[in-house]
């Protein structure tokens, strides 16, 4: 499938959740902060290379409509950093991808609590689609930060893959209405996302947490 055929498919499905919500559900709109540690898997194992972890700060937003009392799409936008850092004989080398990710996911909630401090569960999933906003390296050889192009990286520049996630809602305010939310996230990418001459490509991992506020709107 192409890059192209894969942003038809996120279009699509957000539009097909959109317009099944019928007008009198909920609509929440949230915005969140956090930290991503990010790492990119090989096919087969780097010869006396040890690929470590990128960490970086990922903010985003979301709308949320219930499609039901405890089913909703949540509709999210995020910026999140990817990439990988490897160790060679005692020379660090940081690839540094950031992107702009698209995640139509499901929202089942629990309530655990009810009266004015309402406490809700919220169980995630759902596909992600990822578009290269900037990508640089950090060479061991004291060459500094440079483009990936300038050092002819082959990085993808559409990425795709699945999320799977968890969290907290907790309502700190009544009128108006705001919670403060609590989440982590698992990102697998499914596409090859960096190729190396004479080394199996690589594909994306990462794992965020992330805190944010949320209110319903409408």
């Amino acid at each position: 499938m192409r890059p192209s055929q894969y942003v038809v498919l996120v279009v699509a499905v957000s539009a097909l959740a959109a317009t099944a919500v019928p007008a009198s559900t909920q609509t929440v709109l949230a915005a969140r902060a956090g930290i991503s540690i990010a790492t990119l898997a090989y096919e087969s194992d780097l010869d006396q290379i040890d690929i470590g972890h990128r960490r970086g700060v990922a903010v985003g937003v979301s709308v949320t409509h219930y499609l039901a009392e405890n089913i909703g799409v949540r509709l999210g936008g995020a910026f999140v950093p990817r990439g990988a850092e490897a160790s060679f004989q005692g020379a660090t080398d940081v690839l540094r991808i950031n992107y702009v990710e698209l995640s139509p996911l499901f929202d089942v909630r629990a309530l655990l609590a009810a009266g004015d401090r309402e406490v809700s569960l919220h169980l995630l999933a759902g596909p992600i689609v990822s578009f290269k906003r900037s990508c640089e390296n950090d060479p061991p050889d004291d060459g500094g930060t440079r483009p990936c192009k300038d050092l002819e990286l082959d990085v993808a520049t559409v990425d795709v893959g699945a999320t799977v996630g968890a969290g907290f809602q907790f309502q700190v305010l009544r009128e108006p209405s705001v919670a403060l939310s609590a989440e982590a996230f698992y990102s697998h990418g499914f596409r090859e996302v960096q190729n190396v001459e004479g080394v199996n490509p690589a594909k994306s991992r990462a794992i965020s947490v992330q805190a944010g506020l949320s209110f319903p709107v409408g």
